[in-house]
């Protein structure tokens, strides 16, 4: 006959202690890999490619002299920023002062609102639940002079 090791069971409370404690390891976990793995800023393109491009850029004028009409018919349709089309008619683009929250930061946010938002629904359990001592309990002061007037008054 094969005999397999069974584990030792343990009461239900430190079976929910152990449980909670490794749910708190794993959650702090994942947010230490989240902050760690997530880039800090984003990558700017080559500047050889650039660079290139705009090297190549007069030698396609000369070859096709029909293009730089195009072009300069695409400036007036499309303006450049800052430039005297703007000016003339009181144009501005409002930028920001702050650079705003990264990405990093709004997920460590929402950890954070979903943790309270588990407290919250916790307390609001316990609320609703009421004041229910434990009957079998065998210590002396089970019930706090406050609570006793509580229950007294039918606060439970």
């Amino acid at each position: 006959a094969v005999h397999s090791p069974q584990l030792p069971s343990l009461p239900p409370v430190a079976m929910a202690r152990s449980t909670a404690r490794c749910l708190l390891v794993a959650s702090a976990a994942v947010a230490a890999l989240m902050q760690l793995a997530v880039p800090t800023a984003f990558v700017q393109p080559p500047a050889a490619a650039a660079a290139s491009a705009m090297a190549a850029a007069p030698s396609v004028m000369a070859v096709a002299p029909g293009l730089a009409d195009a072009q300069i018919t695409l400036a007036r349709v499309f303006p450049t920023l800052g430039g005297k089309w703007e000016k003339e008619r009181n144009l501005v683009m409002p930028v920001p002062d702050e650079e705003g929250f990264t990405d990093s930061q709004v997920a460590t946010c929402l950890v954070i609102a979903l943790l309270c938002g588990i407290a919250a629904l916790d307390l609001a359990k316990n609320l609703y639940q009421g004041i229910n001592p434990d009957p079998n309990r065998k210590a002396k002061a089970t019930v706090t002079p406050l609570v006793k007037r509580l229950m007294e008054k039918g606060f439970n």
